[in-house]
């Protein structure tokens, strides 16, 4: 079964999203830093990710080159998460970061449905795993 990484420095955030998707039946796995994250990536089938922007010393950026270089079949499966958006920006358009979609915070967990199902519902396509290296 396809797994989802939503990754989050806040507690509460990480544990609201893991059990609302639960209870829709979508595996979540949740981690709160970009080495936790990496960790993940190499020992689970990770169908797509939500990665918030700040996560202490290193960003969702990071994370995000690291995806790039890594499981480069995934780069197309990542939405940002962030709560750094002007009020008067989220009025609805397409906030984008690096090619990928930004969502703000606070944001409603159905924000985050239509990605997990376009992702669970149609697995990325990988010619076998990318060889591990040190981050």
């Amino acid at each position: 079964m396809a797994t989802v990484l939503y990754v989050d420095d806040e507690p509460a955030i990480r544990r609201l999203v893991r059990r609302w998707f639960e209870r829709r039946g979508v595996t979540i796995i949740t981690a709160e830093s970009v080495d936790e994250a990496r960790r993940v990536f190499t020992e689970h089938d990770v169908a797509g990710a939500f990665i918030d922007v700040w996560l202490g010393k290193e960003t969702g950026f990071d994370l995000y080159a690291w995806i790039t270089q890594h499981r480069p079949q995934l780069k197309e499966r990542v939405v940002f998460i962030t709560g750094d958006i002007d009020a008067g920006v989220a009025d609805g358009t397409d906030l984008q970061a690096l090619g990928r979609t930004v969502i703000a915070k606070p944001f409603e967990l159905d924000d985050l449905d239509m990605f997990v199902r376009q992702w669970v519902d149609r697995p990325a396509r990988t010619s076998g795993r990318v060889a591990e290296q040190s981050p």
